[in-house]
């Protein structure tokens, strides 16, 4: 038995036993793959502590992988081969013997205030495309800002998730599956209403709240990251969607908001 004749029933576990995000899923299969390409083992009970070590080392070193990302990879080698061993197919996991990476202490990358004015202002300022797409756009930014949500959960964002008469947003199984409101800030407000009612003027159809202005998908991840790209260069300082979270949660605290309600709404 190879890994490769895991992968389908290993790729089901973790999508509907587990629930887990596709996209999470398919960096895990890369990883297990990844190892069997690089191994001559035939067999996956050929894969010992030794051998796997040896393979994690072999990869930072060709392709210079951070601590972070061989933690990543160790993590996803880890949760294959504890499927493996539930199965029957090993009696050890491989990963137990090797330690984890120790992690450099980083501060969480936040923008300043005077950061966040010039990506404000840059934004409303930018010669996007269309009308609409300028205030998506807007939009976009300030629901990065003003309610901390992750990316994969902004591109999920349905219309009928906002509500406006309880100034909350509803995000649906967050990162592990959890849902949660999200406090609807009230300059956040008026700017979504009227991205909302200029997309259906504009008949744009769509049950994403951030979606093409070309269909009815949501915009991607490669979408986002065009407009990020976009914006770091008009404000000359790198700008990410992750840095604005953290730079939500840091100016939610500057102003005394209660760090327990704000885990919360992370």
């Amino acid at each position: 038995m190879k890994i490769s004749d895991l992968i389908f029933s290993f790729q089901q576990s973790l999508l509907i036993e587990k629930n887990l995000s596709a996209s999470y899923v398919k960096d895990i299969i890369y990883v297990a793959l990844l190892l069997e390409r690089s191994s001559e083992s035939t067999s996956i009970k050929g894969y010992n502590t030794e051998k796997v070590s040896a393979f994690l080392c072999q990869m930072r070193k060709e392709r210079i992988w951070s601590a972070k990302t061989l933690l990543n990879y160790r993590q996803s080698l880890k949760t294959f081969f504890e499927f493996a061993k539930k199965k029957g197919y090993i009696k050890i996991n491989p990963i137990n013997g090797i330690e984890k990476p120790r992690l450099p202490k980083r501060l969480p990358r936040c923008l300043t205030k005077k950061q966040v004015k010039r990506l404000v202002s840059e934004v409303h300022i930018q010669s996007w495309r269309t009308f609409i797409e300028h205030q998506r756009n807007v939009a976009l930014i300030y629901t990065f800002l003003y309610t901390g949500v992750r990316l994969s959960e902004l591109l999920n964002l349905k219309v009928h998730e906002v509500n406006f008469e309880e100034f909350s947003i509803f995000v649906n199984k967050g990162k592990g599956g959890k849902d949660r409101y999200v406090p609807l800030h009230p300059k956040l407000s008026p700017i979504l209403k009227n991205y909302i009612k200029s997309k259906r003027r504009k008949a744009l159809v769509s049950n994403y709240l951030f979606s093409s202005h070309r269909s009815e998908k949501s915009l991607t991840k490669k979408n986002i990251y065009a407009i990020f790209k976009k914006l770091s260069i008009a404000c000359d300082f790198h700008i990410t969607p992750h840095m604005l979270r953290h730079t939500m949660a840091k100016l939610s605290l500057e102003s005394d908001l209660n760090i327990f309600k704000l885990k919360q709404i992370l």
